[in-house]
């Protein structure tokens, strides 16, 4: 019973800060007026609490919209796991915007609870708890209470690592493919999985049954490129709509000197999210070189390249106006950087701490009041 209590403790602090930074943040940004909407608003929802639809913003009316009115060839570039639960939620009379925000904030709790027991099986608690600390602080945390695919991808992804670990491959290969289809870098968790498999059985030489389930995550992508065939006439709509977003691809180095200059041009009047896709990148950057190269991390190189992966993959993707386009958000969900942000020395972390509480404060205001952030 003391063991389960100390678990509570180390999972619930960090999310009780979390909450309080958010809450404390969004209450404060309720007296100071919102910029005009700068995106896309969902035509068809209807308004709810004044709280929740601080949240409501940028593609968060995107998911709503496509769960209400169906995919069409501009929403078929999200990926269906977020639309089904908002589908289910309207399905069952709950108001699509707070349904999905309840949703969305459940996964939150969830994903805490996830990244404790993965990282428990290799570090101490001591770092454990300073991990889910830092998460708890990530400047873009804030997307884990909107309606975005972050708590929900980051929890099936840990889950999927989490089964991977015990050697349950099946459940493993479920939660692959629902995070593959949650957003398209779920895919590289098949790698995670061979990875360790290898790692575990190369010896043996024996191939099971089991290796089948590896299969899963693309079969889940198959299933949703079929829809897309079905639904659009083409199986990659998902991939060639993106261009309609003015996505193109461009190598990482050329994105992060364009994001400089563009700060460099515009500065003060750049957009908040271009100054933090800047910061976020080169200290994730710094964090998996350093975790990579140094021994003193010591994080299982499974973990590394999941990480590596959902780093790079995005880095190549790029638009004229944002360069490094959304990466402060996608850099919230590279989990193994907050066992890096752990194992710092006292003084670095409790600066970061510091720092990053600043930060979130003041995200979570320019979010809410329709600031582009990521």
């Amino acid at each position: 019973m003391n063991g389960y209590s100390t678990q509570i403790k180390v999972i619930g602090l960090p999310i009780l800060l979390h909450s309080a930074i958010v809450i404390a943040a969004t209450v404060l940004s309720m007296y100071i007026p919102e910029q005009a909407p700068a995106g896309f608003v969902n035509p068809l929802l209807s308004p709810t609490y004044p709280f929740v639809e601080k949240f409501i913003k940028w593609d968060a009316h995107w998911y709503t919209y496509a769960a209400q009115q169906g995919y069409d060839s501009q929403s078929i570039v999200f990926f269906p796991v977020i639309i089904l639960l908002l589908r289910g939620a309207g399905q069952l009379g709950i108001h699509v915007g707070l349904g999905g925000f309840i949703i969305c904030n459940l996964f939150a709790v969830a994903s805490f609870a996830m990244l404790y027991l993965v990282l428990r099986r290799d570090f101490s608690a001591k770092v454990v708890q300073r991990a889910l600390y830092a998460y708890a602080v990530m400047p873009t945390s804030f997307f884990l209470n909107s309606i975005y695919t972050e708590s929900i991808f980051l929890t099936l992804s840990l889950t999927c690592i989490y089964f991977t670990r015990q050697k349950k491959w099946w459940l493993a290969g479920i939660f692959a493919a629902l995070a593959a289809l949650t957003r398209n870098l779920g895919i590289f968790l098949m790698l995670f999985m061979l990875y360790e498999y290898i790692a575990e059985y190369w010896q043996q030489r024996r191939p099971a049954f089991s290796l089948l389930a590896f299969l899963l995550p693309p079969l889940g992508l198959l299933a949703f490129m079929s829809y897309n065939f079905w639904r659009v006439g083409s199986a990659v709509a998902f991939i060639n709509g993106q261009r309609e977003w003015g996505r193109q691809f461009e190598y990482p180095w050329v994105n992060m000197w364009n994001n400089i200059r563009l700060v460099e041009a515009n500065f003060p009047h750049v957009q908040p999210g271009v100054l933090l896709d800047s910061f976020l990148v080169a200290g994730c950057l710094a964090a998996l070189l350093s975790m990579s190269l140094m021994r003193r991390f010591d994080i299982r190189i499974s973990y590394l390249i999941v990480g590596w992966f959902w780093f790079l993959i995005p880095m190549f993707s790029t638009t004229a106006w944002f360069p490094l386009y959304s990466m402060s958000r996608f850099i919230l969900v590279i989990f193994p950087i907050y066992v890096g942000i752990g194992r710092l020395p006292d003084l670095c972390f409790y600066g970061y701490m510091i720092l990053n509480v600043v930060l979130l404060s003041l995200c979570t205001i320019g979010f809410t009041g329709w600031h582009w952030l990521g």
